[in-house]
């Protein structure tokens, strides 16, 4: 009888006090457990691979190819191959520009051929490709040698636009003489504009491009001349021909045209220039634009002829209190570097600017323009010729 009341107790106690497992089996039986939800990219793939409904595909495609991140999924990136061969144009073009995100390592050469052959045999996709292949960051040989040839070929604006745009990116030395010939023979002048955008980054001072830079300072169309004056800055280092063509092209009316050349002096090596430097002056004395006298003034220590007018300008325009501290600031820089030939009144005009200027900025550099033109007036009195003749020189003891 007590066995048979502890047992009947044990239970009692075990059903008012049930353990946590019963509690968590309990809880769980109203809960449903689904798998791990798939990829976007992935039901995106399935839905064009799969549906029968051309919309819902054409909208899977789109998606696909507006997604910002890398693909990897090796089906995602099967599916996209395959339907660049898709039967309508929508879903092969947004394919093509979505392979430009797939970035599987293991499946770059099959994706760089299976865009050729598209390339090769789907003429009206060629734009989308080329711009597929710039997003990849392709500069495989393959790649770059059938774009030269479009560059070379064709005379679709479609197309070489793009191809330009990739060889700005990718170009290389090989690539040089296509463009400069595409850029002879075309009359476009979005391709030529593109054409010097590419030279600009892809050139290395070669004479071709920088001839070609300087020819088409010529044009009338002022965008391309900008673009050509912005090439020059990087390409033309140290070609003579630069400075010819600066020389005509500081003469415009065009106030943008004028700031562009006045970058592309303030690239160059120094070199006295005295049709320039006439320019020069006279964009300073005329001038109220703080952009352009800054400039004007800084160029004029580029390319100054040393003259006296010069050196007048330049201290006049330190003296100018007045005037903007970085113009003042140019003023004293260019001036210790034109004042050798004239050093007295630039250098007092220096050493007064050094010990009473109110910004340590200009003192700066007025005490740096006096130690250059203390420098430099030395250099040019020591190459001045002897004023001895020859027969007044002492004559060496004959043995």
């Amino acid at each position: 009888m007590a066995q048979r009341n502890l047992i009947v107790g044990l239970l009692v106690v075990a059903f008012l006090f049930p353990s946590e497992g019963v509690f968590a089996k309990r809880r769980g039986r109203g809960k449903k457990y689904y798998p791990p939800l798939t990829h976007p990219v992935v039901l995106w793939s399935r839905t064009l691979s799969d549906s029968p409904d051309i919309e819902q595909r054409k909208v899977a495609a789109f998606k696909l190819s507006q997604y910002s991140q890398s693909i990897y999924q090796e089906e995602v990136i099967n599916t996209l191959l395959k339907c660049l061969k898709d039967t309508d144009e929508h879903i092969k073009v947004f394919c093509a520009k979505a392979l430009g995100k797939a970035n599987s390592k293991s499946k770059a050469e099959v994706i760089r051929k299976a865009l050729l052959e598209q390339y090769k045999q789907d003429p009206h996709m060629r734009g989308t490709l080329i711009r597929t292949f710039t997003t990849r960051k392709d500069n495989s040989p393959a790649v770059q040698d059938t774009l030269v040839e479009t560059l070379k070929q064709s005379n679709e604006t479609e197309e070489i636009l793009p191809s330009l745009e990739y060889f700005e990116q990718f170009g290389s030395s090989q690539t040089i003489d296509p463009l400069i010939a595409l850029y002879q023979k075309t009359d476009n002048l979005k391709v030529k504009r593109s054409v010097v955008k590419a030279l600009s980054e892809r050139g290395q001072g070669q004479d071709s491009v920088v001839s070609l830079l300087t020819d088409c300072l010529n044009n009338k169309d002022t965008t391309l001349v900008l673009n050509c004056l912005s090439a020059l800055q990087v390409q033309a280092k140290k070609d003579a021909k630069t400075w010819s063509a600066v020389e005509n092209t500081i003469e415009s009316s065009d106030p943008d045209v004028i700031l562009a050349s006045l970058e592309v002096i303030q690239s160059l090596p120094e070199s006295p220039n005295e049709k320039i430097s006439t320019r020069l002056i006279e964009l300073i004395e005329e001038n109220s634009d703080t952009d352009v006298l800054e400039k004007s003034i800084l160029a004029l220590g580029v390319c100054g002829d040393y003259s006296e007018t010069a050196v007048k300008t330049l201290q006049k325009s330190l003296e100018k209190k007045e005037l903007d501290e970085a113009i003042r600031v140019s003023a004293a820089l260019s001036l210790g570097k034109q004042s050798g030939k004239f050093p007295e009144g630039p250098s007092t005009a220096l050493t007064d600017c050094k010990t009473s200027a109110t910004s340590t900025s200009l003192k700066m550099a007025c005490q740096l323009a006096l130690q250059e033109l203390q420098v430099r007036a030395k250099k040019m009195q020591s190459s001045k010729p002897s004023d001895k003749s020859d027969s007044e020189k002492p004559k060496k003891s004959e043995s």
